[in-house]
């Protein structure tokens, strides 16, 4: 037999001996572990995945199919997690229906915001201590690592920053908060008609044309639109051609005005929509918003049929937070909304 096939042969039968000892050391090492509370006894992990999770608006499809935005949290942080297993109970006569998983919790560390806020006269009533002042403030000393926002404000009788339609652009998109913070004490007056549609359109302006990933809109009103060159469908349009989402606050704390164009803004451009605010609630609610662009997750309503205009739906929604390491929590969360006179998505 010629020397290279001996050679070839030789090691092969050699390399079979350590195998044979490695299985047996795994074997071995396997009990060990076992006899310590290694992976064969470990017990079942007991940290919670979330402790709590927040209902960050609603995103409304259809009259019987409404999206809610849902954050889990672990004290105040954000925090990561599987969705499953949702369930919802309704506290509104007469109204049922299911709710599925409309989204995993995307977590977002970087945040992208043009901030407007309503400067119309009317504010001197609905906001008379500023508190949007405040609450802007609060979401701009949240900010970290390579956040930034821009600061504007809307009204019909001041004259519009270069190139925009209906706005004042106090501050460009920015990481500097004491910049920011100055821009809104700018923001923050009180004079002249509604221009909410005309508004929407320069945010997203300004939102999107640095390019960042993931830019969003957040908007401030207390009233309806009296004044605007757009449409509430042209609003609708510029936000999806720049893929630009609208968060959208309605100050309303009786829930008396119908903000259903507003509604219909935030929903068909993907962002989610919140009235029944009043002003002291803004600060409160600014930083729900701030932890809905860094962590969220989807739950979605399924009607068995459509509410009357005019009614409230209320009830507490459930479901399972799972993260690998972590014990599953089980959270629950109350949601209401009011059922518009809304104009069917186009």
């Amino acid at each position: 037999m010629p020397q290279h096939t001996r050679s070839r042969y030789v090691p092969l039968s050699l390399s079979l001996r350590p195998r044979r000892r490695s299985l047996g050391g795994l074997l071995g090492l396997s009990l060990l572990l076992a006899s310590c509370g290694g992976p064969a006894g470990t017990p079942a992990p007991t940290t919670p995945t979330a402790t709590t999770m927040q209902l960050n608006g609603t995103r409304v499809l259809s009259p019987t199919q409404v999206q809610f935005g849902v954050t889990p949290l672990n004290g105040t942080q954000t925090v990561s997690g599987t969705l499953s297993n949702p369930a919802v109970t309704f506290s509104t006569a007469g109204v049922s229906g299911a709710v599925s998983v409309c989204g995993q919790v995307t977590v977002q560390n970087t945040v992208t915001a043009a901030v407007t806020l309503d400067a119309t006269g009317s504010m001197t009533t609905t906001d008379p201590d500023k508190k949007r002042r405040d609450a802007a403030k609060a979401f701009v000393a949240r900010m970290t690592g390579g956040s930034q926002a821009a600061v504007l404000s809307f009204e019909a009788s001041s004259t519009p920053s270069a190139g925009l339609l209906g706005s004042v652009l106090h501050q460009d998109l920015t990481s500097d908060q004491a910049a920011l913070n100055t821009a809104i004490d700018g923001a923050t007056y009180a004079s002249g008609s509604t221009n909410f549609y005309d508004a929407v359109v320069d945010a997203v302006k300004v939102a999107s044309r640095a390019g960042r990933p993931g830019p969003i809109v957040l908007a401030l009103t207390d009233g309806l639109d009296n004044s605007s060159s757009n449409s509430p469908d042209d609003a609708i349009a510029a936000a999806k051609a720049a893929g630009v989402p609208v968060y959208a606050i309605g100050l309303d704390a009786r829930n008396t005005i119908n903000f259903a164009e507003m509604e219909r803004i935030a929903s068909e451009t993907g962002g989610l929509f919140r009235s029944n605010v009043a002003a002291g609630d803004l600060d409160a609610y600014f930083s729900q918003l701030y932890n809905a662009f860094t962590a969220q997750g989807c739950l979605e309503l399924k009607l068995a049929a459509a509410p009357a205009p005019g009614t409230t739906v209320a009830g507490t929604l459930s479901v399972d937070v799972t993260d690998y390491g972590k014990a599953t929590s089980r959270l629950s969360v109350p949601f209401s909304y009011a059922v518009r006179d809304t104009i069917e998505p186009k």
